[in-house]
């Protein structure tokens, strides 16, 4: 089970996903969803089960990824934003949305640039300021 700050983490992530016009389709972690129906697990993409999947209007696949910062020092999150990244489906590239403690930012985009996805321009960070994650 995920973390409380995690867990936090996510919920922005998913709330920024909704903002930019994607329906939740599917969680591995708590969400209600609308009037407390059930949301399945996101299937493997790749590699990878992602944290949360939608789906826009123009049917481009939306992918959230929460990443604490014990995750952000792991060589494995940037294989799956790799993956998450570069594959098309429905016949568009996907978008995907990181959210990661403000605190962690700097090495965060120093691994990015490292492993060649700095600048990838469907990929957005949402930085949390630390203040506001629980613990």
């Amino acid at each position: 089970m995920a973390g409380n700050r995690h867990q936090f983490i996510l919920g922005l992530v998913i709330k920024k996903m909704r903002e930019g016009g994607a329906t939740i389709s599917a969680v591995d972690g708590a969400y209600a969803g609308l009037f407390g129906e059930k949301i399945p697990l996101p299937p493997t993409i790749l590699r990878h089960r992602p944290d949360a999947v939608g789906v826009k209007q123009d049917g481009r696949i939306c992918i959230g990824e929460a990443k604490t910062e014990s995750d952000i020092a792991n060589n494995r999150i940037y294989e799956q934003l790799h993956d998450f990244a570069t594959i098309e489906l429905n016949g568009k590239i996907c978008e995907v949305i990181v959210g990661i403690p403000k605190s962690s930012e700097d090495v965060f985009n120093r691994s990015l640039k490292r492993v060649g996805l700095q600048g990838n321009d469907n990929i957005h960070v949402l930085c949390v300021p630390d203040e506001l994650i629980n613990d």
